[in-house]
């Protein structure tokens, strides 16, 4: 009897690896809880794939593992800046919008349009599709000191350089070159893409004399939501992540205990896009994926589980005008779209900065960090 079972486990592994060439395998470089997992699910039984989605802590990271070639990466999801360095380094594929049934170029929400298709980013607009947009926010906590979304909204990003709040307060930076040294440009009046080595050097003193309580980058939204950090610099998605945990989790009161800020009169506003880089080997379910996440109803749940805001103007409108999204639409830094209209010209996207600059700001970081 244990023969014929073994025989036959031998012939059910046979088979299965047998079958699974079979399937293809679309394999995704994206950053963590950026995909609805229900939505992978339902596009794999669609397309009778197997989809694999490796993680990232970084766009700096995200380029080496495409630049190495290792992987067979067929989708990406970087950031503006990072999307210009790989288009100038030859490392992406164009879009044949011809392929995408979904696709419309009046599809995404008029001030993301604005930011993306200015004169120095319209080269390579043809190379990614928006996913998700967002800004530079300063996360609070209200634990220790409950007036200090007040002192917040008043210095802004001036919070990190000056000495507003009270003692004791804890202080956190986000641990990534350009979003750190973006802080010190803004509040020094500076371009987020300058390449002065003047004005960089001048961000990095300003920087470096500042004793932060943390450096981190994910950690930083638990730790104000815990009520163990006091202010922080995060992302507004970092903020909506722990926001939703709390919301839909069993500590929906602990959502009264912590916020957000986005100053609006200058800030970083981002968007990530998806890209086929060239290390692709199933490009057409590439397409695919693509063409399936622009779908108004998959757009729509991919917003509902990762919680950043929409680029489609049909979802985006959806969502802003549903009561249902009321706790989060209020919250004025989920709408990158009003610091674009309220910055009046100061809203900027990070831009590729060129490798001699890039060099130089990493140096200036590392003497700021140790």
């Amino acid at each position: 009897m244990k023969k014929m079972l073994s025989i036959f486990s031998f012939l059910i592994g046979i088979f299965t690896l047998c079958s699974c060439k079979y399937y293809k395998e679309l394999i995704i470089l994206n950053w963590q809880d950026y995909l609805s997992y229900d939505l992978v699910r339902e596009f794999e039984e669609k397309y009778n794939c197997v989809v694999t989605e490796l993680t990232t802590t970084s766009n700096e990271q995200m380029y080496a593992n495409i630049l190495n070639r290792k992987v067979p990466y067929d989708i990406a999801i970087p950031s503006d800046y990072m999307i210009d360095k790989l288009y100038n380094e030859n490392l992406l594929l164009e879009i044949d919008h011809s392929k995408l049934d979904n696709y419309d170029e009046n599809m995404f929400v008029d001030e993301l349009e604005e930011l993306m298709y200015n004169d120095k980013n319209i080269v390579y607009k043809n190379y990614y599709i928006p996913y998700f947009w967002g800004s530079l926010g300063i996360m609070y906590s209200k634990k220790n000191y409950p007036n200090i979304g007040e002192i917040i909204e008043e210095y802004g990003f001036g919070v990190f350089f000056e000495d507003v709040l009270p003692d004791g307060a804890k202080v956190a930076m986000y641990d990534s070159s350009r979003d750190a040294f973006a802080v010190a440009e803004l509040y020094l009046g500076y371009s987020l893409n300058t390449t002065s080595k003047d004005e960089l050097e001048k961000a990095a003193s300003l920087l470096k004399n500042r004793k932060f309580s943390i450096w981190g980058t994910d950690e930083l939204k638990i730790g104000v939501a815990a009520g163990n950090i006091d202010v922080a610099l995060v992302y507004s998605g970092d903020f909506f992540d722990a926001f939703y945990s709390d919301l839909d989790g069993t500590n929906p009161d602990n959502i009264e205990n912590y916020s957000i800020y986005a100053p609006t009169k200058a800030n970083n506003v981002f968007y990530d896009g998806m890209v086929i880089p060239i290390t692709s080997a199933e490009t057409e379910l590439a397409y695919e994926f693509i063409n399936f996440m622009l779908d108004k109803d998959n757009s729509y749940a991919n917003t509902d589980a990762v919680g950043y805001c929409p680029t489609l103007e049909s979802v985006y409108n959806d969502v802003m005008n549903s009561e249902d999204w009321i706790d989060i639409t209020s919250i004025k830094a989920y709408n990158p779209a009003l610091i674009v209209n309220e910055a009046k010209g100061k809203a900027e996207v990070y831009k590729d900065l060129g490798d001699e600059t890039y060099r130089y700001l990493e140096k200036l970081y590392l003497e700021v960090r140790y």
